[in-house]
């Protein structure tokens, strides 16, 4: 009897545990669902940094908490511009710096920073930075190489080629490797385009505008090499976005979008590249909380609309 009792202990305990396991995010989700994208943000950065243990559940907290946040860095900032540059007075950095402390203190330490030579405060990629060094096994650890990798693209054209194509390397198949190879194609348009453009200098001297377009070719027939690889995957995210760019360097169309390389480029947010929060995704604008406490700060107002991507309408500067 006490060992069929004790089993029948043991069998509840592990069948609660399996359960509250499967639940862990359950809460989070919920308020993705709801839409409240800032709680559900806080309520996973806040679970990974708690439950560093659990080998599944603290990845997929920290791919959610990152997917969230990068896709709040814009409305986060606007809140910040309206409430210390908008109305009476001057505004100054320092509001904007407390605005971006009160969001570490949310979100995790150092997952904001304020930017100052652009007035912003840009989401860092820490909790990706976290899943790739503390969870390299997890089957998000690829999501999480790739956004580094978004974030790292300006550069010597040849340096850019060489860091995508690694990822190539490391990840040879599947959902990274066509975004990895989308990324690619990109990286050779976005060449293509500023050589088409003259956009930058070599010895302090203009390329010749002959040499520009012999340069351009060679990058644009890649690129559409690499397109053609994916739009075999014709019902992918990446062959429908493939199809389309293919046509547009088929007929010598640049739409102004470009993703690396320069210093103004953005490869946008990870909606960009097909990448959102799953099938929990909301349909409701964010929630705004209230600004931090300050004698200064005015009351914030709705944020702008989330800027997907940037149209770049000069020529693009030349890299650092």
């Amino acid at each position: 009897m006490r060992n069929f009792v004790s089993c029948a202990v043991t069998a509840v305990f592990i069948l609660f545990c399996s359960t509250a396991g499967a639940d862990a995010l359950s809460e989070g989700k919920g308020m993705v669902s709801s839409g409240n994208l800032e709680g559900a943000a806080e309520f996973f950065s806040g679970y990974a940094a708690k439950n560093p243990k659990d080998r599944e559940g603290a990845p997929e907290a920290l791919a959610l908490a990152g997917r969230l946040l990068d896709s709040l860095s814009d409305p986060l900032t606007g809140r910040a511009e309206k409430s210390c540059y908008w109305g009476k007075g001057k505004g100054s950095p320092d509001c904007m710096r407390r605005f971006a402390a009160e969001y570490n203190s949310r979100f995790g330490e150092g997952s904001f920073e304020y930017r100052g030579v652009v007035n912003m405060i840009t989401y860092t990629g820490s909790h990706y930075r976290r899943l790739a060094s503390q969870y390299p096994k997890s089957r998000y650890a690829p999501e999480a190489d790739f956004y580094i990798l978004l974030r790292g693209l300006v550069g010597q054209p040849d340096e850019v080629l060489k860091r995508v194509k690694a990822f190539l390397s490391k990840h040879r198949k599947g959902e990274w490797n066509r975004k990895g190879t989308l990324l690619l194609a990109r990286v050779n348009a976005d060449i293509w385009r500023v050589y088409r453009r003259q956009g930058w200098f070599l010895s302090n001297s203009r390329i010749s505008k002959e040499d520009m377009i012999i340069l351009a070719e060679s990058y644009r027939q890649e690129a559409m090499k690499l397109y053609s690889k994916l739009m075999r995957d014709a019902e992918s995210f990446e062959g429908k976005a493939a199809a389309r760019e293919h046509e547009d360097l088929l007929n010598n169309r640049d739409e102004g979008i470009v993703y690396s390389i320069v210093n103004d480029s953005t490869p946008g947010t990870l909606a960009a590249w097909g990448i959102t929060v799953p099938a929990f995704a909301p349909t409701s604008v964010p929630q705004i909380r209230s600004a931090p406490p300050a004698a200064e700060l005015k009351p914030p107002m709705p944020p702008p609309p989330v800027r997907e991507e940037q149209k770049v309408k000069r020529p693009p500067s030349r890299w650092n």
